[in-house]
Formats: structure tokens, sequence, C-alpha cells
């Protein structure tokens, strides 16, 4: 978690409504994967949560979610929560200051021996691809899914329409998952959009089969299975990737930590000091 290069990825998810003043989905996320070294993920957890520490103690006024991969290769994505991109800037002059700065710069030395590798990538909020993001709570989620789809070049609209005809089978059907989409304008290659869902828990995947179901009869048999073949013609991926929120290596408001104390500050056990036994005097 380093500077403007602050932990990421993923959305997720959905990180989204990590701004918690704010209820609706951050304008601009930045979303950094980091790769694990094999046998360091307690010791990468360890100073992550250092990381925070030190901007909780220095008051830093932008936060982010970290994201451990269920899936897929052994990563943590952290995703930062913009208002804009002036903010990202502003976040930047913040992360100058003395306070902080030599804190960070210590741990980034600390951070590097663990990771194998990182990336990071900034992406924007797209309210008009989005389902329900006020069902999205960012205090109660456990768990996240981020689909990447990867456009191929001119399927733009074939894209908006079919996303179109998905949000409104899912209005129909009344589907209480939300989506948050966001598309990705640096730090990848051109036409990649994440959908960000987080989940309270993962019997919400259980549920799927039933909700796409309902989402065909919504929208009808014959033209879902014609949206589903057209598939291959649209993008040139999909991955859906599963995601656990780490508590420890997130910075998030106190507004959010306030919506499950117990999760976001758990309290940590405190062993008793055994009492010494008193020193015997020998007889003289």
């Amino acid at each position: 978690m380093k500077r403007l290069y602050l932990p990421l990825v993923a959305a997720a998810a959905c990180l989204v409504l990590i701004a918690a003043q704010n209820p609706d989905p951050p304008a601009v996320i930045q979303i950094i994967r980091e790769s694990i070294k094999e046998g360091r993920g307690p010791a990468h957890e360890k100073v992550e949560t250092d990381y925070a520490r030190a901007f909780r103690k220095n008051k830093f006024p932008f936060y982010y979610l970290a994201l451990t991969s269920m899936t897929g290769p052994g990563e943590v994505w952290f995703v930062n929560a913009y208002p804009s991109f002036a903010a990202v800037e502003q976040a930047e002059k913040e992360y100058q200051k003395a306070g902080i700065k030599g804190e960070i710069d210590l741990l980034d030395a600390r951070d590097g021996e663990l990771r194998s590798g990182s990336r990071s990538m900034y992406a924007i909020y797209r309210k008009d691809l989005s389902y329900r993001p006020d069902l999205a709570s960012v205090s109660k989620s456990r768990y996240f899914t981020i689909q990447s789809f990867r456009l191929k070049l001119g399927r733009m609209g074939d894209f908006m329409a079919g996303s179109k005809a998905i949000n409104d089978s899912q209005t129909k059907a009344d589907l209480k998952v939300p989506a948050i989409a966001y598309q990705v304008v640096a730090g990848a290659p051109e036409g990649l959009f994440l959908f960000l869902s987080p989940m309270e828990s993962l019997k919400t995947m259980d549920e799927f089969p039933s909700m796409e179901k309902a989402m065909a009869d919504a929208m009808g048999a014959e033209k879902f299975q014609d949206l589903m073949k057209s598939t291959g013609d649209v993008f040139t991926t999909v991955e859906t990737s599963f995601f656990s929120v780490s508590p420890k290596m997130s910075y998030v408001s106190k507004q959010t930590e306030d919506g499950d104390p117990a999760f976001w500050r758990p309290k940590v056990a405190v062993k008793p000091v055994p009492k010494s036994k008193p020193v015997e005097k020998s007889g003289q």
C-alpha cells in the first residue's frame, strides 16, 4: 500500500461505498493488485495492518478496502475510493506531509520484500451499467465477487444493449444482489469493465442458479439464450473472482466501522501476566 499507489482491486467491488459518508459509489477508484510470495501471507498481513494503523493515526482523509483473493493467484486487492481525480491529486499532497511520509516509506521497504509483483489501475463509476447500488453496504460486506469483462474493439454498442437487457430483467425479477460497474480508464488494455458485488455471506452464491433462472424467465428464455450465445462475439475474456474482506488490512471510515464494530474493531484478548512467586529466603 503505497502513496497514490495506496493499496488496491474488486470493486467488490465494491468496496464501492468505502466513502461511507457518500450515499453513492465513489466516482473514482484506484485498484492495486499485490501478488504475495508463497508462504508470506501472514507477514504481508502484518505489514498492511501497520499501514492501516499509520493512516488512521495520521487521520488520512481517504479510505481503502482490502480484499484477499479466494480464487486465482494469491493476491490482495486494495480499493481506494475518491470523489474525483482532483481528490487523487489531493491524496498525494496529503501523503507528502512529514508526519505520515516517513512511516509509509519504512513500511514500503518491508512490504516490497513480501510481494512478487503489483499493478495499479484507475476506474470510473458507470451508474448506467450498475444494478441496485443502493443495496451495497461495506459495513456488512464480508465477501465480494468481481466480474471482469474485456470488450472487443467496436462492440461497445452491443455491450450497452446487453447490459440494459440484463438490468431490466433483474429489476423485473426483483433480485437483491447489487452490481456496481466501473470502467477502467488507465492501467489496463482498452475495454475493461468491472462489476463488483458485495455479499454478507457466501451462501448468496447458492442462490445464483435460481436467480439466473428468474432473470431468464423475466427476459424470456429465447432472448436470454440469444444474449448468452453472443457473448463470444462481444467479449475477449470474461472472468469471475471471489474475495474475502480483510478488516485488518483495510482503512475505512468510522461510520463504516460503527456499522459492525465487532468485525472492524475486534477486541484483542490480552493474556494475563503471570504473578511472580515470592522468593523464599534461605535460612541462615
